[in-house]
């Protein structure tokens, strides 16, 4: 029939077939076509370019942020789902691309109307992910170009698991006007994720002396780098992890922020 849309394309990446099934379900219910689920990235057929890829945070092979950089980069739009990712994962994630956050037990209309959010060129922001979008705010602020208080009011809202469309309403937004303060949101934890987490380098020196206690000259033999360089990378790292958390002393030694910060993040 003429001037009928068709159905929005999904595909789900997920090794849980317990998960993917259920998913599956929710979104055939909801006139979705659901396009043969993957167990991986790998997996993944690429030459289906659905509309929304429905990704799982942990996956065998390539994962989190890597997979997500992977399909942003193929054209995608990547909404994430996981119940057990760690803020600084998921926050990862959102860094890399992704357009949304679902936690696995959310309920089935959540998902669906995730789905429908980000097939439409827009995002979803789920209570969990509000909440750690605005404790980054607060621990990472950026020195420009930072959300102000209305798209702040909107994270406490959706944080406190209030509807977009309830708040939009409270506050007085267009449907744009609250998409638009998303954008800005995401665009700005984008920008704080890259400014304040450590390099690959950055984090490679982290794990040998921060977690393995290896010497700065140690350290540099392993990189292949000169010693003042390791030294370098720490002071740089210090930096980052003062402003990311604003009660450490500011005395702190480079080597223990970065034996701190390493296991924070989860690298030892």
């Amino acid at each position: 029939m003429t001037g009928q849309r068709r159905p929005i394309s999904v595909a789900i990446i997920d090794d849980h077939p317990i998960a993917t099934e259920s998913l599956a379900a929710r979104f055939a219910g909801a006139g979705f076509s659901v396009l043969a689920p993957a167990p991986s990235l790998e997996a993944f057929d690429r030459a289906a370019s659905p509309d929304v890829v429905v990704c799982d945070l942990h996956l065998p092979g390539v994962s989190g942020a890597a997979a997500v950089t992977d399909l942003r980069q193929g054209g995608l739009r990547v909404l994430l789902t996981s119940g057990v990712a760690t803020p600084d994962e998921v926050l990862d994630a959102i860094a890399a691309g992704a357009h949304g956050f679902v936690d696995k037990t959310a309920p089935a209309h959540q998902f669906v109307a995730a789905v429908t959010a980000v097939a439409a060129d827009g995002h979803h922001v789920s209570a969990r992910l509000a909440g750690y979008l605005l404790r980054d705010a607060e621990r990472r602020p950026l020195s420009r170009d930072e959300i102000d208080g209305g798209a702040r009011d909107l994270l406490r809202g959706l944080a406190q698991g209030d509807l977009l469309d309830e708040l939009c309403a409270e506050q007085g937004l267009t449907a744009p006007d609250a998409n638009l303060r998303l954008v800005r949101i995401f665009d700005a934890a984008r920008r704080r994720r890259r400014l304040h987490r450590p390099s690959p380098r950055e984090a490679e020196v982290m794990v040998l002396v921060g977690c393995r206690g290896l010497s700065h000259r140690e350290a540099a033999r392993a990189m292949n780098v000169k010693v003042s360089v390791v030294a370098d990378y720490l002071r740089t790292v210090r930096a980052k992890y003062l402003a990311s958390h604003p009660d450490a002393p500011p005395t702190i030694p480079p080597s223990t922020a970065a034996a701190l910060w390493a296991r924070e993040l989860g690298f030892d």
